[in-house]
């Protein structure tokens, strides 16, 4: 029995309790039409290089859990989305899917996150690239050629101390401006749009106003809102969603984040774009340094455990997790993740587009990937208008900042039923 780590147990347990799919899709354009022999191999070199994901997920009476999973990774020839920790899949939690010149990685969010799924599929690009193409250096690549360390497996949030409950602060922040909530915005089921945007442009334009590109796509957001919803009770306020690794020192594959948390006060809103967005970068390094992502952990770590003890069935724990789950969309106006440029460059030529569909756990989320010259924002949201949408391309429209739209359509991020019960 693999146990459900801390930083994860939320993420599994919570999203049962809201019937939310928690998986990411990468949904990749190739150079030229996948070759799928060549892509079954790198497949099994993939899944040779990572055994602990190999597993099946579980529930019995108290507790969601893994078990490793010999059945190798299914490999589906279709557009459709596909179903995770079932027969489809050889009850994996992560699948490989292709058609004409696309490649698609699914994968469960609930033991892994952006980062860590990065590196996944960088070992699969490289294998199917060494043999396609002839790419042979694997620099900032984890291959079956490097020692799989114990520190890949170790979950930080496990080893931070339980904190007292009376030393636990109280949550301190007020409802932000919801969309759900304060429009009249029509919601439905989670759809997404995708939008590229040419990279050494954008970046030249986010460096010319100091912002990072994460920051810039928020402070964006912020202003189109603005411009939707002048008359406001309550803040906009962003999650800003940054890999915490560095923070830890760790090579974790299990979810390690941390969400920074940013208001938008109508003074703010005031200013100039250039003065907006040095003061998100100023909040961003300030929740950003260790001491600061320490204490946020030991709080949210010692929440997650307190719950583990006091829900003493599976049923309990989906309840409670998912409350607190879905507690995060009150606070939060929208969000906004970017794991950061695409790092592997050999095997950047091979790659025309990059789109990562997610689960939308707020109603409004952004994600942003760059690749080969471009940067994809792939916008998800849970309302059928598209105000939000033409707004923010209002925004590049007026800073100059050219765009392709792509379209919008339903999420297509893999099925995740609650697993079978083991009788265990």
């Amino acid at each position: 029995m693999i146990n459900v780590t801390t930083s994860d147990l939320m993420m599994v347990a919570g999203s049962f309790g809201l019937k939310m799919e928690y998986s990411v899709r990468f949904g990749l354009k190739l150079k030229d039409e996948v070759n799928s022999e060549m892509l079954f191999r790198a497949v099994e070199k993939t899944q040779q290089r990572y055994p602990y994901l190999s597993l099946r997920m579980y529930q019995n009476e108290t507790d969601y859990y893994y078990e490793s999973n010999p059945l190798p990774i299914v490999i589906h020839h279709t557009y459709e989305r596909i179903s995770l920790n079932t027969a489809e899949s050889n009850y994996h939690i992560w699948s490989v899917s292709y058609n004409e010149d696309r490649l698609y990685l699914d994968i469960s969010h609930g033991v892994t996150d952006g980062t860590a799924m990065y590196m996944v599929l960088s070992t699969l690009l490289f294998y199917y690239c060494n043999e396609r193409y002839g790419v042979t250096d694997s620099t900032g690549i984890r291959t079956l050629d490097d020692e799989i360390t114990p520190e890949e497996t170790i979950d930080p949030y496990d080893l931070v101390p339980m904190l007292d409950p009376s030393q636990m602060p109280k949550a301190g922040l007020d409802p932000a401006f919801s969309l759900a909530e304060d429009t009249d915005l029509t919601t439905c089921e989670p759809l997404v749009c995708d939008v590229e945007l040419p990279e050494k442009e954008f970046v030249d334009f986010c460096f010319t106003n100091e912002a990072s590109p994460g920051s810039m796509v928020c402070v964006l957001f912020a202003r189109a809102l603005e411009r939707l919803y002048p008359q406001r009770n309550r803040d906009i306020r962003n999650s800003y969603i940054v890999n915490a690794r560095p923070m830890f020192g760790s090579k974790t594959h299990h979810n390690c984040v941390q969400t920074i948390r940013y208001a938008y006060p109508k003074e703010l809103l005031a200013l100039p774009l250039n003065e907006q967005c040095a003061a998100h970068r100023k909040v961003t390094a300030e929740q950003s340094a260790p001491q600061y992502v320490h204490g946020a952990a030991a709080v949210s770590a010692s929440r997650i455990k307190m719950v583990k003890q006091m829900a003493q069935t599976v049923e309990a724990k989906k309840q409670a997790y998912a409350k607190m789950l879905d507690g995060g969309k009150r606070l939060f106006t929208y969000m906004v993740s970017y794991i950061g440029q695409w790092k592997q460059t050999q095997l950047s030529p091979y790659v025309l587009e990059l789109w990562t569909h997610v689960p939308n756990a707020n109603n409004l989320l952004t994600e942003i990937a760059a690749i080969n010259g471009k940067v994809f924002l792939s916008i998800h949201r849970n309302f059928k208008e598209d105000d939000v949408i033409k707004a923010f391309l209002a925004q590049l429209d007026e800073n100059g900042i050219a765009y392709t739209v792509k379209g919008t359509e339903q999420v297509d991020n893999a099925f995740l039923p609650e697993p079978e019960s083991s009788g265990i």
